[in-house]
């Protein structure tokens, strides 16, 4: 690596498009720009097998914002690090669709699989910081998909982790079609066993369901990564969210946090997933990190052939 360089990456996800623009030395990342977009492009899948049209162009609508945001500070599109994760492992038109935005945008949109999500994640945490348990337990709540990582965190070695079929779109869907509770079960029994592993007395956490819930819980009205980030939350503290907002319509959440724009539409299942994982896993308390799957790549700087999902 340079002494420092400029770079870019975007994380195309099963609820939400970001954009992260930092400048990156070995030791430290000084953000130019940090964006979110809710383009909800992991909506319905379950039922229909493919991205919906209206998702579709919400997606290309932001990731040509980005791409000019890119460019603007200095970084072509062809060198933008794009990955694309469980719902597009899982939609039969995602090839096709990334296929037009690499001809229209420039961008090469790279699929990874469930364990190149676990390897940046954990790559992103890591690097803020030292830790005082050798081995420590990482979630990281998507909208289609749930990873749990088990790390070293002297060998800055991941020992294992599981990719589960569930997240906050997923969750969102399900409740609206009351299938929620039989859908859950039948993830938490196909995955027991491995579910034992992960149970934890602490959690870290990333992604956007579990920041969002970070900033209700100290009743922003704005979203700040600076406030958020490093926030600690008990499962009761959870808990009382929970009861409160469980049952919250889209509108009555936005009306209540601003913040949450879009993000509304999929909060309550998010909310569900968080309740019950962390009951489930015997959490009594989770850190939250607002470095991610896109900070890991934009560190990592390439996405190795490898990591891609065939």
């Amino acid at each position: 690596m340079k002494t420092s360089e400029i770079r870019a990456s975007i994380d195309i996800g099963s609820n939400s498009v970001l954009l992260l623009v930092a400048k990156v030395s070995a030791k430290s990342l000084d953000v130019l720009e940090n964006l979110s977009e809710i383009t909800s492009l992991g909506k319905d899948l379950d039922k229909n097998k493919e991205f919906n049209p209206e998702s579709m162009a919400l997606t290309k609508e932001a990731l040509e914002s980005f791409v000019q945001r890119c460019e603007a500070l200095g970084v072509k599109a062809s060198d933008v690090i794009v990955t694309a994760t469980e719902a597009s492992r899982v939609a039969r038109n995602a090839k096709d669709f990334f296929q037009e935005i690499h001809k229209s945008l420039g961008l090469k949109i790279n699929i990874i699989s469930s364990d190149a999500e676990a390897y940046f994640s954990t790559k992103g945490i890591l690097f803020e910081g030292n830790f005082e348990s050798e081995t420590m337990t990482i979630m990281d709540v998507g909208g289609a998909s749930t990873e749990l990582i088990r790390v070293n965190t002297k060998s800055l070695e991941i020992m294992e982790s599981v990719s589960l079929p569930i997240g906050s779109v997923r969750s969102s869907n399900w409740l609206e079609d009351s299938l929620f509770v039989q859908n859950l079960q039948k993830v938490f029994l196909d995955h027991r066993l491995l579910l034992d592993k992960y149970q934890s007395r602490e959690l870290y956490c990333v992604a956007g369901t579990v920041t969002s819930l970070a900033a209700m819980f100290l009743g922003l009205q704005e979203y700040d990564d600076k406030q958020v980030h490093g926030t600690t939350l008990k499962t009761e503290d959870v808990d009382g969210l929970f009861k409160k907002y469980s049952e919250a319509t889209p509108e009555e959440l936005l009306e209540k946090f601003p913040f949450l724009k879009k993000r509304s539409k999929t909060m309550r299942g998010g909310l569900h997933l968080m309740y019950h994982i962390l009951h489930r896993l015997l959490v009594k308390e989770i850190k939250v990190s607002t470095y991610g799957l896109r900070y890991g790549t934009l560190i990592e700087g390439e996405i190795k052939k490898e990591f891609l999902y065939e």
